[in-house]
């Protein structure tokens, strides 16, 4: 019997997986000041380039010069912060000096909007405002401390399934009249049972 490309697939998958663990965390972000390459080279787009166009629009003198950000929340708790930031800051470096300000708790807790347009976290400063700006602070309540601990004591027990393979060997034997067939498909089935565990 031929194995179809899918039990192959799914087969490896498996065995994959249980390999090892990640190596990195699922949230985890590289600091933009430690980017060095930029991903694969696209190619250039054909358009009519105006030098003096981009010059006006980067302003040498404005590369160096930080951003004056007014944050300022009007639902409580109510504060006004007046901060500065380099260029090259994200929207998460933003919140990050509202954390460490005292202002929330979390990052989860916060929105940032500029004009009504929510700043995602990965968002450069540059790219959004030019040298001021006034980001409104939306705060959500936080989470209540007894949901975000749980008690130590209830752990829940390991369930373990009693795999009924005598019923299953049964069926098999029922399907099928070579009894070595009915001895292969059940060890597959049960490595494969293992390799889930």
């Amino acid at each position: 019997m031929a194995s179809s490309p899918e039990h192959d697939f799914v087969s490896k998958f498996l065995t994959l997986a249980t390999i090892s663990d990640p190596a990195l965390p699922a949230d985890y972000k590289k600091p933009l000041q430690q980017v060095t390459n930029l991903g694969v080279a696209l190619p250039p787009l054909r358009y009519k380039y105006d030098p003096n166009r981009a010059r006006k629009a980067s302003g040498n003198d404005k590369k160096d010069s930080p951003i004056k950000l007014t944050l300022k929340s009007v639902r409580p708790p109510k504060f006004s912060v007046e901060c500065q930031f380099a260029r090259n800051n994200t929207v998460s470096q933003v919140k990050q000096k509202l954390i460490e300000d005292g202002k929330v708790q979390s990052v989860e807790q916060l929105k940032l909007l500029l004009k009504g347009k929510v700043l995602h976290d990965s968002e450069l400063l540059s790219g959004l405002i030019e040298d001021k700006a006034t980001i409104n602070v939306l705060i959500s309540k936080a989470a209540s401390s007894a949901e975000a601990t749980p008690p130590l004591d209830s752990s829940p027990d390991p369930v373990t399934i009693q795999v009924p393979w005598h019923e299953i060997e049964s069926t098999l034997r029922m399907s099928f009249v070579d009894p070595a067939q009915v001895a292969k498909t059940l060890d597959r089935l049960k490595r494969g049972w293992e390799l889930t565990e």
